[in-house]
């Protein structure tokens, strides 16, 4: 069963303030709750819906070895 959305916009507030406190990733703040994955889904819908911004961030890519 999935959370409830009182309890969805409870953890999103939280990433959210992590995020505003200088955590610099949402997906590894979100990684570190335990979450199911449709909950997890249902959170970062919640944090993308009242801060779109972030959603516009594109994940970094890791450096590439140069042969």
């Amino acid at each position: 069963m999935a959370m409830s959305m009182p309890r969805v916009r409870i953890c999103a507030n939280a990433c959210i303030t992590r995020l505003e406190r200088g955590e610099p990733d949402v997906i590894v703040i979100l990684d570190s709750y335990p979450l199911k994955e449709d909950d997890r889904n249902l959170v970062l819908a919640e944090i993308y819906s009242k801060r779109p911004d972030l959603a516009a961030d594109p994940v970094p890519e890791q450096p590439k070895e140069q042969v």
